[in-house]
């Protein structure tokens, strides 16, 4: 008996190449946020939503510290080892005041790409705050690397004068300092 196999490609080979694609756009858009200014994207979208779980998750240790006076006294290696505990409780904290202080509709955000700069350690990220689609207010964002994913260290209110004066020596030195904090037992 001689069985011949039909030419030609496989239907189910179509199938897979089609579900391997979605996946991968899946996974490039929700899942690796290790750019860095896709976490400060996200960040904003899950504030503006409420999803304080989510705003929690793109903050670093080092930034929730300043809330969290218990964790004060601890070393960046210790911070970084309790980093979920840090989280739930700033989450926690969070929601608490975002309660108290319920926020208008109409908010997003617009990262301005040719200001970011990134090193292994750290980024910054410019962007705008919109209400109702006009600009309210840029800021400039400065990311530390934790264990692989780049997270908020500091937010702070900017100006397109300012941004000119920041000079590749400036970013240096903040990639230099934030190894040296990552690094420190």
């Amino acid at each position: 008996m001689d069985r011949t196999v039909p030419a030609g490609v496989p239907k189910i080979l179509y199938v897979l190449i089609i579900v391997i694609l979605a996946g991968m756009y899946y996974y490039a858009a929700y899942v690796d946020v290790s750019n860095p200014e896709k976490v400060v994207e996200n960040f904003y979208n899950a504030y503006f939503a409420g999803d304080y779980d989510n705003v929690a998750e793109n903050l670093s240790v080092f930034w929730s510290v300043q809330f969290l006076p218990e964790y004060t006294s601890q070393s960046p290696a210790e911070l970084l080892n309790n980093r979920d505990e840090i989280i739930k409780e700033i989450n926690q904290v969070i929601s608490e005041q975002e309660k108290e202080n319920p926020l208008e509709d109409n908010y997003s955000v617009e990262i301005h790409p040719e200001y970011t700069r990134q090193g292994i350690n750290s980024a910054l990220v410019v962007y705008s705050i919109k209400q109702n689609g006009n600009k309210v207010g840029m800021e400039m964002a400065i990311l530390i690397n934790e264990a692989g994913q780049f997270r908020i260290f500091s937010m702070t209110p900017v100006n397109t004068e300012s941004l000119e004066m920041i000079t590749e020596e400036d970013v240096q030195a903040l990639e230099k300092s934030f190894t040296e904090l990552l690094t420190t037992g």
